[in-house]
């Protein structure tokens, strides 16, 4: 809500919450005149231009066709549904209503993947053949059922985290698009001697993936690896994305990009500002403005729906134990 509330122009109306406490207590924080315990009330009080949804992903798509509905603008959180069925559903609802979806990928806002996505478009490193992805936390599956059981979550460590670094490194690479997926999904916690659950409960009652490794193919013939794990080891280094080209390899987390000429290699890491903006803010203030503008966000719908479904498509395949096609 915060990002909401510090751009230009921009009040905020009511905030909704199932949980009345926490409900008053945002509306305190920031200043609203209005709460509620339950959404229907919310929208049938007041006529709202954005409705910007915080939501395990299993109730994004009820709560953003009631928020078309309405007439809203919807800003969504990670991921944009449970599947593709319903990330369809939703965007198309947006496109019928003549609505704007947006959704929360700060990535895109880095001044690293910016400068990065610049490198990329103007060839410096040639075809990217290969991309790797590795995102996790140390030791921790957060404590909440909405991230730890797969009917609220949709999925574990891929869902919720990697998907940040995924869609950040399809952007920079231009959005190539899947086509194959082949992926594993492991379960460490119940073999630990000493699981570090969070919260009350009992182990078997987590049934998300905490380790999940995958393999996408794309029509030009590039790959990509991905690595995502709520149980990372405290050593392991936590997040980052490399990207091998033909002519040199670039890498986030930090940016470093090098070009190898033979006998040498050159640091061609381009500049970045001293003191970056605020990513969260960033996608915020974007989508705000498209709606003024009656413009598009920087995040488009083809693109959201890409990168679900190559993380329904790892999921898939994990399943079924066998590389399966990516349904766009």
């Amino acid at each position: 809500m915060d990002n909401f509330a510090a751009q230009p122009a921009t009040k905020l109306v009511a905030v909704a919450d199932i949980n009345m406490t926490r409900a008053h207590s945002l509306a305190e924080e920031f200043g609203v005149a209005h709460c509620y315990g339950h959404y229907a009330d919310m929208l049938a009080g007041h006529e709202f231009d954005i409705i910007s949804l915080a939501l395990p992903p299993a109730f994004n798509r009820d709560l953003a066709m009631a928020a078309f509905e309405a007439g809203a603008h919807v800003m969504i959180s990670k991921p944009l549904a449970l599947d593709m069925a319903q990330g369809r559903e939703i965007i198309q609802t947006a496109r019928d209503k003549d609505r704007l979806l947006g959704m929360m990928l700060q990535g895109r806002f880095s001044t690293e993947v910016q400068a990065l996505r610049r490198v990329i478009a103007e060839g410096t490193l040639g075809h990217i053949y290969h991309s790797r992805i590795w995102h996790g936390h140390e030791m921790h599956i957060p404590a909440s059922p909405t991230l730890s059981q797969r009917r609220l979550a949709g999925g574990g460590a891929l869902f919720h985290t990697t998907v940040h670094l995924l869609d950040a490194a399809l952007w920079a690479l231009g959005n190539p698009h899947p086509v194959r997926a082949t992926a594993e999904n492991y379960r460490k916690l119940a073999k630990m001697k000493r699981p570090p659950v969070l919260w009350e409960g009992k182990v078997e009652q987590c049934d998300i993936e905490d380790f999940n490794i995958g393999l996408v193919h794309f029509e030009d013939g590039s790959t990509m690896s991905l690595e995502s794990n709520w149980l990372m080891h405290p050593r392991a280094r936590s997040a980052g994305v490399e990207m091998l080209g033909d002519w040199g390899v670039a890498s986030l987390r930090p940016l470093r990009v090098e070009l190898d000429e033979g006998e040498r290699v050159i640091d061609a890491t381009p500049e970045l500002p001293e003191h970056p903006p605020n990513a969260y803010a960033e996608v915020c203030r974007d989508f705000c403005q498209a709606v003024r503008d009656q413009a598009l966000p920087v995040v488009r719908f083809d693109e959201m729906l890409d990168v679900q479904a190559i993380m329904n498509a790892l999921y898939e395949s994990a399943e079924k134990g066998r590389e399966v096609e990516v349904d766009r």
